[in-house]
């Protein structure tokens, strides 16, 4: 670790050094970030070290309060968000709502405990740490909008279905840079667990509807 952090130090000291009184430049300050946390925790699977360098999208969304989004930028977000797009291989989006009540709740998977992977079957969507959706669950976030009654108010019919499928696999299709997860496109979520979360929204059965 204290090899890691020397490197670190001396990369940032360089930067410095070589932005002489202006200090490094927003990329350095990225990559000097990117390979802090990237070496924070080593051992760990590439993928989730890999997780610590932006990808072009997010570099584009990560900046200054204030600095806009141009539309050239927004555009190319969002066709990126169009092609990032895959759909279960039978074909329906939505699936079984009781599983995607698992889901929503759930926030397992890809974690680091003790220094080491947290070893679990499937990883979880937690929507509810930002959204509100079964009406009697009082454990629920508030950063993201309530979602109860989601199916009652919109329907549940194919168009409803892809949009709510898109939005959950790449909130940027529809919203560029906003602050939910790109659960599919990030491969955090299969197409199929997509699925169970989208029946658990529109499902009229689904706790979200029945109030």
């Amino acid at each position: 670790m204290m090899r890691n952090v020397t490197l670190v130090c001396g990369f940032a000291c360089a930067a410095i050094v070589l932005g002489c009184a202006t200090g490094p430049s927003p990329e350095e300050t990225r990559a000097i970030g990117e390979h802090m946390v990237s070496e924070a925790y080593p051992g760990m699977p590439a993928e989730l070290t890999a997780r610590a360098h932006q990808d072009a999208d997010q570099k584009i969304c990560s900046r200054p309060p204030g600095d806009k989004l141009t539309s050239d930028e927004a555009q190319r977000v969002v066709a990126h968000a169009r092609a990032s797009l895959k759909y279960p291989a039978n074909g329906k989006l939505a699936g079984d709502w009781k599983i995607g009540q698992r889901l929503v709740a759930n926030g397992g998977g890809l974690r680091v405990r003790g220094g080491r992977v947290e070893k679990v079957k499937e990883n979880g969507a937690l929507c509810i740490n930002c959204h509100a959706l079964d009406p009697r669950e009082v454990n629920s976030g508030n950063l993201g909008p309530e979602l109860i009654g989601y199916g009652a108010k919109r329907g549940h019919t194919d168009a409803i279905v892809k949009y709510t499928y898109e939005k959950i696999y790449n909130s940027w299709l529809y919203f560029p840079c906003s602050n939910m997860p790109r659960l599919g496109a990030n491969g955090y979520l299969t197409p199929e667990q997509i699925a169970h979360v989208v029946a658990y929204l529109v499902d009229p059965q689904s706790p979200v509807n029945r109030n």
